[in-house]
């Protein structure tokens, strides 16, 4: 009984200091409605949507990577048709054949081309990832983005039905 009443004694000055703690009436928070809560709208009307936290690509950093596309895709069409030619002569050949080879070098020369158009569609796509998370979407992006994933999906097309042509 004596160590219970101990105990008590130790407890007695924390739950003196706690209490300390504990304000008035007053200094509690209104549980009122604010105004915000009831959908009352401040004199000056309705606020204005805030002004974009970043502007928009510059048209210059667009007309580059659409210049570089064009000259990707320009690389790649000059590629294509000598890689067409070889593809077709080794169709039927064995896999160990120097046509066989030679049309799959020029296969991975036209991939190496296809490359670039993706690193540019890359670029253009980590500009509209930064352009959606600042709030600020760009029309001009957007479209120059449609543009070269269209070229790199025509890409794409020509070297499979190369691939088809030669029969992997």
């Amino acid at each position: 009984m004596r160590v219970n009443g101990m105990k008590l004694l130790a407890l007695l000055p924390i739950a003196a200091l706690l209490s300390a703690c504990a304000g008035g009436k007053d200094q509690y928070p209104s549980l009122a409605l604010r105004p915000f809560e009831t959908g009352a709208v401040p004199l000056g009307g309705p606020p204005r949507a805030p002004a974009p936290t970043r502007p928009a690509t510059p048209a210059a950093r667009i007309a580059e990577l659409r210049a570089a596309a064009a000259a990707s895709q320009d690389a790649f069409a000059a590629r294509e048709n000598d890689a067409a030619r070889l593809a077709r002569a080794a169709a039927g050949q064995p896999f160990e054949s120097n046509a066989r080879a030679t049309a799959m070098v020029a296969l991975a020369e036209l991939d190496s081309k296809r490359a670039a158009t993706a690193g540019t569609l890359a670029s253009l796509d980590s500009l509209a990832a930064e352009a959606a998370s600042a709030l600020s979407p760009d029309p001009a992006l957007a479209g120059a983005q449609a543009e070269v994933a269209a070229l790199l999906a025509r890409q794409d097309a020509t070297i499979a039905r190369l691939w088809e042509v030669m029969g992997s």
